[in-house]
């Protein structure tokens, strides 16, 4: 049904002599063929002007190769150096990709943008031993541009009737819903938030994928990128949060992550280990467990795999997702793409020194500033949130929603001596004798420890007043003096 419908748009297009690109007309078809960057792990290139036919070429080239069984995605992917040309082209190369399991990439200097982003986004990694999982695979080099904007139409310098401009208008749209339905058939990670920059851009303009927030939440990867030489438990924040925006498709440049503390389970010259306070997901109360690991995920010493990954766990949802890290993800969310080092080929003195800054006591103390369960003001902040928390009918996630308080705001506490514990919880009553206990003896071993993991819990409530007059319960996790 779909090669019908193709058939037909192809004869649409030369009956009115209409021709629908996301870039300039095309002279020639691209060139594809074996071979491109071995750095970015390339067994295949396509360079050049997307064209009809395209597709038929990259397909026995698949046919030649067989279907890809590495354990490893570099080696199996396709470089990419393409203005664009047809998008309708560019999307059956994306649903051909999508169906063999290959990995795509942009390497060094060179540009993928319009109908070649498309096909770009449908990269991707199929483990052996996964049976049809698959894992996103699409890596940009720092020096390289992807580029998306909406199609368009360019016509011939002559008069056009109604009929043909209204049928040449329904073909973009058309070309659009394409795009939705490979996301839909073939499982691409095509953000919204990415679907409405591409509709947003007019065909004249161009936006480019330019920091490393926004690769993180569209999830584009890139490599190869040096590790940062020092502050160990701010690059572990930037991977956690930018992991999490990518799958939730959040913009930390409006939400930014706030800095997390960590609590280190193997600090060794080739792994890392670490679990974050509870920051994340349902009302802040998951948290993120991060590896990283010297050798790469697949322990090919390769700077364009990923080096670690995220998990998120724990939360009255019960939620257990994860995501892989690639190095780029532990530098700051503005950072410009174009900025991020890059390691020479086969030098790896990056990695020991970030390595051992972890084990020298670089990532920082795991508790930071807590010192007291209990406030000591009755004005109080917002804090630990992405972007509000939710005000309660009483203590605990499970009460009823009476209003929301975004990051930042101030409140009024009712009584900052008087802490309430989770409704019908031993565990709550057992914590606030624990906070008894640290404020009487804060120094005592361990202490303080139980303390900030009652807190983390969301063991224990104040009742708040907010600007608008609004009362109701908010976790202590969520309030700082």
């Amino acid at each position: 049904m779909r090669r019908n419908m193709t058939a037909f748009f192809r004869t649409t297009f030369l009956a009115l002599s209409l021709v629908f690109f996301s870039g300039a007309v095309p002279a020639s078809a691209a060139t594809i063929r074996l071979g491109g960057s071995e750095e970015m792990g390339c067994i295949i290139e396509l360079t050049g002007q997307i064209r009809a036919g395209d597709t038929d070429t990259l397909r026995a080239l698949f046919e030649d190769l067989g279907y890809p069984t590495g354990y490893s995605p570099v080696g199996r992917r396709i470089c990419l150096d393409s203005p664009g040309g047809s998008l309708v082209e560019g999307l059956s190369l994306a649903d051909l990709v999508g169906e063999w399991n290959y990995g795509t990439a942009v390497p060094a200097g060179a540009s993928c943008q319009s109908a070649c982003s498309v096909m770009f986004l449908a990269g991707r990694f199929n483990n052996p031993e996964a049976g049809g999982a698959f894992t996103t695979d699409r890596v940009m080099h720092p020096t390289a541009k992807v580029g998306f904007h909406a199609p368009s139409l360019l016509l011939g310098d002559r008069a056009y009737t109604k009929n043909e401009v209204d049928t040449a208008y329904a073909i973009a749209l058309t070309s659009m819903a394409g795009i939705l339905r490979h996301r839909a058939e073939s499982g691409t990670a095509f953000p919204d938030s990415l679907f409405l920059t591409l509709l947003g851009t007019p065909p004249f303009k161009m936006s480019f994928v330019e920091t490393v927030g926004q690769a993180a939440q569209w999830q584009i990867a890139v490599a190869p990128v040096a590790f940062p030489t020092s502050g160990v438990r701010q690059a572990l924040s930037n991977a956690c949060w930018h992991a999490d925006s990518g799958l939730q498709d959040y913009s930390l440049m409006e939400f930014p992550g706030l800095d997390l503390e960590f609590s280190f389970e193997e600090l060794t010259d080739d792994a890392i280990r670490a679990s974050s306070s509870r920051e994340f997901r349902y009302e802040g109360s998951a948290q993120c467990e991060v590896g990283l690991f010297a050798g790469g995920g697949f322990s090919s010493f390769s700077p364009v795999e990923y080096a670690g990954f995220a998990q998120y766990t724990g939360g009255a949802t019960d939620q257990d997702v994860s995501d892989l890290i690639y190095t780029y993800m532990l530098y700051p969310s503005n950072t410009r793409i174009e900025t991020l080092p890059v390691p020479r080929a086969g030098d790896t003195s990056d990695v020991s020194r970030f390595f051992r800054a972890a084990q020298s006591g670089d990532q920082g103390a795991a508790l930071g500033g807590f010192n007291s369960c209990r406030l000591t003001n009755t004005q109080a902040q917002i804090i630990n949130v992405s972007q509000f928390v939710n005000l309660r009918a009483a203590p605990g996630l499970r009460a009823p929603v009476v209003g929301q308080v975004r990051l930042a705001e101030r409140v009024t506490v009712a009584d900052p001596g008087r802490l309430l514990p989770l409704r019908d919880s031993g565990r709550a009553r057992t914590c606030l004798s624990i906070c008894d206990g640290f404020a009487q003896s804060p120094g005592a071993f361990g202490v303080a420890e139980e303390a900030q993991g009652c807190i983390d819990e969301n063991m224990l409530w104040y009742q708040v007043f907010d600007q608008r007059g609004n009362t109701g319960f908010i976790s202590r996790k969520f309030l700082a003096d």
